[in-house]
């Protein structure tokens, strides 16, 4: 099959799929490799109890597994768009999570708003690069 030819939208897609995936496989390296330290670096999660240093590895591995999925889906969106849509829905539930934690009084909205760049941030880069292509027919 012939490389693809992509215009600027289509690379801002890459981008937006590249920040989503370097930023999740860094948060879960950290997590996997140094979980204490994890623990201590992001303020909110201190509020949450004590630390598990196995719980914070089992999502350690979740957010590298959705970050190379995505880093994967980067390297060519227009034809591997689903592979996004698959490296951003555990991002998108955990967002989800959190967004519910607040609605039912479990956290209050500072601790949502400390937590949102990288909550919400990571899915909605993907959730805005498969809008772009969508609206573009590109999917």
């Amino acid at each position: 099959m012939a490389a693809a030819k992509y215009d600027l939208l289509d690379r801002v897609v890459q981008l937006l799929l590249l920040v989503a995936a370097v930023t999740t496989i860094a948060n879960g390296l950290f997590m996997l490799a140094k979980p204490l330290d994890w623990y201590v670096f992001v303020p909110t999660v201190v509020t949450t109890g004590p630390p598990n240093q196995h719980f914070i590895r089992d999502i350690g591995l979740a957010y590298a597994g959705s970050g190379l999925i995505l880093l994967y889906a980067a390297l060519d969106p227009v034809r591997r768009w689903r592979a996004a849509a698959v490296g951003g829905l555990w991002l998108a539930l955990h967002g989800a999570l959190h967004i519910y934690e607040v609605a039912a009084g479990i956290c209050g909205p500072a601790t949502f708003w400390a937590d949102a760049p990288a909550v919400i941030g990571q899915p909605a880069l993907v959730i805005a690069a498969l809008a772009i292509l969508a609206a573009r027919k590109r999917i």
